[in-house]
């Protein structure tokens, strides 16, 4: 099988527990989240952009 695209790659992030908030080159392990959500009703607790990891290595990660 040939490699796959950025897009088939991101697909299978967001399918397995990952999420990118800032942008498609900065993804977060789910599991490591403390989210909450405010008496207002926003997500509050994410992570500084500067922890997240670029798309290929959030892939290698996740494929582990």
């Amino acid at each position: 099988m040939g490699s796959l695209t950025r897009a088939e790659k991101k697909q299978y992030l967001l399918e397995n527990g990952w999420w990118a908030h800032y942008h498609d080159d900065c993804w977060f392990e789910e599991s490591k989240d403390e989210l909450d959500v405010d008496e207002r009703g926003f997500i509050v607790g994410f992570r500084p952009e500067n922890e997240g990891i670029t798309l290929e290595k959030a892939y290698e990660k996740a494929r582990v």
